[in-house]
């Protein structure tokens, strides 16, 4: 954000919410949020931060960490201790030397943007982990006692293999998140490991790179 608004909300790093935020002017986040956010506002992610939602707003400034798909009407900026994970759709987009940008980018021109401007700016530095065109699968793995609410699983393993193409692995963090990239188009076989409980599989297809979802509730 070139311009910085007054801070007209402001939700501390001990703070957890869950559901749908909306908003109009300028509000700040440094605690823990999930859900879905749908503002014509701007947000400012606080280092620290921990966002787990789809968001469709007016500008964002990220220090923390997000995981979900933005779309801004204005400007998308990542400072240095930013992390997104997923896609990302601006008039313009700037990421700094030393974030971190796992997903694919799509600019839409600004009407005040003059022929042969870029909407795009990459700092020096900057390489996006994943290739234009290459797919992603993301998602959370849960286990469910009884009848209490699922709680994540933190380092459970997922793998995932296509015909033709090297086995892709990663674990699972302390929120039960988990995420596989650079994977090419095709049927990906998922399978999850997790000391405790049942093996479980599932498949994916890909087809001209994006970002897949596909969540893992694990039995005992």
């Amino acid at each position: 954000m070139q311009k910085t608004e007054p801070v007209t909300a402001f939700f501390g790093k001990d703070t957890e919410c869950k559901g749908k935020l909306t908003f109009h002017e300028t509000i700040r986040i440094d605690g823990h949020f999930q859900g879905e956010i749908s503002a014509d506002g701007s947000l400012i992610v606080g280092e620290g931060a921990m966002i787990e939602a789809d968001m469709h707003i007016s500008s964002i400034l990220i220090s923390g960490e997000i995981h979900g798909n933005i779309i801004a009407d204005e400007r998308i900026e990542i400072q240095p201790a930013g992390k997104v994970f997923g896609g990302i759709q601006a008039a313009a987009v700037v990421i700094h030397e030393g974030a971190l940008f796992n997903g694919n980018c799509r600019t839409d021109r600004p009407k005040e943007v003059h022929e042969g401007k870029p909407a795009v700016v990459a700092l020096e530095g900057y390489s996006a982990d994943t290739a234009p065109g290459l797919g992603t699968i993301r998602g959370i793995l849960t286990a469910k006692e009884n009848q209490n609410e699922a709680e994540p699983i933190k380092g459970g393993k997922v793998s995932a293999k296509s015909k033709g193409f090297a086995e892709k692995s990663t674990k699972t963090d302390d929120s039960g998140y988990y995420e596989l990239t650079d994977l090419e188009d095709g049927r990906w076989k998922l399978k999850v490991e997790a000391k405790g409980y049942k093996e479980v599989k599932a498949a994916v297809e890909i087809s001209g790179g994006g970002v897949y979802k596909q969540d893992f509730e694990c039995p005992q």
